[in-house]
């Protein structure tokens, strides 16, 4: 993969996801790549045993790290959880130390990068249904 894929003046929107069946449960994450309403790239993967946060952070944190080869400008990031959005843009305080350091990974991803947002976006957006179809589909090929 070629470095800064996404030019300087285009914005890099990452969908996240992540899911625990029977929370903590067998878990998976997926983030999807997207610009200009057009969906670049997407990767996932299986993580055994987890909760549904610490998959979404999961996801998060491996969606940063992959963006560094696509871009270092201004990056968009949409989750669905309130509670990994709301932590990592400090609303609401972080009461659970595997949290926070899943938090301070986030950080220390973001400091690599130009421009990091992070918004909340409601399981009726097509790239979070995408996303959560994608989460699924990993969690029922693994027989979960």
């Amino acid at each position: 993969m070629q470095s800064n894929i996404v030019k300087r003046d285009e914005i890099l929107e990452i969908y996240v996801d992540g899911a625990a069946r029977s929370n903590s449960g067998p878990a998976a994450w997926i983030f999807i790549f997207v610009v200009d309403d057009k969906i670049i790239h997407q990767n996932s993967d299986y993580i055994g045993k987890a909760t549904n946060n610490i998959a979404e952070y999961t996801a998060i944190i491996n969606a940063l790290k992959e963006a560094e080869g696509w871009t270092r400008w201004h990056i968009k990031v949409y989750s669905d959880s309130k509670l990994a959005v709301n932590q990592i843009n400090r609303a609401w305080r972080i009461n659970k130390p595997h949290l926070s350091k899943l938090c301070d990974d986030v950080y220390n991803k973001r400091k690599k990068l130009e421009k990091v947002e992070f918004f909340h976006v409601k399981r009726s957006n097509k790239f979070i249904q995408e996303c959560d179809s994608l989460c699924n589909k990993c969690l029922d090929e693994k027989g979960f």
